[in-house]
């Protein structure tokens, strides 16, 4: 009597080919999604950034109805250190609800303004709106109103910033450009008098249009 032999059921075994087709297909969807996942941290991190830009924005706004119309200046005197000012980020506290919006989640070096009482930042204010005589520390000319300009929707008055400046330029600009910092590729975060804020160039800051004043 012949006994029938058993061969199974069940699938056969992947030949090397398979695997190594696997492999590859494997390897293949790896290296995309170490491309893609960086580029959707970073969008996170920008709108984040441009929300943060929107928040101080809106503090901004509450601030100068508070003082008749008047924007926060960049440095105020009558702080409690002798012979310093206090920065923007000190007088917009009060209407700031938590303070991590003062810096970007990009922004791995976001410290106060040396020499200033002032809060860790990433952010700067336009000086050409909130500039006062000698920093702030001695009577001078007063910001700008909101009212000032028709022109909200390009007037910037916040935007990222080198929060490591050693001068008082730190915390608003003397030389435009020479402190706007892109930390969105080669883009920045930039907020306008009308409460909007986007990424831009720095450049497209000022040409075709002077966006600064």
């Amino acid at each position: 009597m012949r006994r029938s032999r058993y061969t199974g059921t069940g699938r056969p075994g992947f030949t090397l080919v398979e695997l190594l087709v696997a492999i590859a297909i494997i390897a293949v969807i790896a290296s995309i999604l170490l491309v893609v996942f960086p580029r959707t941290r970073e969008m996170a991190r920008r709108t984040a950034c441009v929300s943060n830009c929107k928040q101080l924005l809106a503090a901004a706004r509450m601030y100068a109805h508070d003082h008749d119309q008047r924007l926060a200046p960049a440095i105020t005197r009558g702080a409690p250190v002798p012979d310093k000012g206090y920065t923007w980020c000190v007088t917009l506290q009060p209407y700031i609800e938590n303070e991590q919006v003062l810096i970007c989640p990009s922004d791995r070096e976001a410290q106060a303004t040396p020499g200033f009482v002032c809060l860790p930042h990433s952010y700067g204010m336009n000086y050409r709106l909130t500039y006062n005589t000698a920093f702030g520390l001695s009577p001078g000319a007063l910001t700008s109103k909101l009212t000032t300009s028709h022109q909200h929707s390009s007037l910037i008055l916040i935007f990222e910033m080198d929060s490591k400046a050693s001068d008082p330029g730190g915390s608003y600009v003397w030389h435009r450009l020479s402190r706007v910092r892109p930390r969105h590729g080669e883009r920045a975060t930039f907020g306008f008098l009308d409460g909007h804020a986007d990424t831009l160039l720095p450049e497209e800051t000022v040409q075709p249009e002077n966006m600064w004043e």
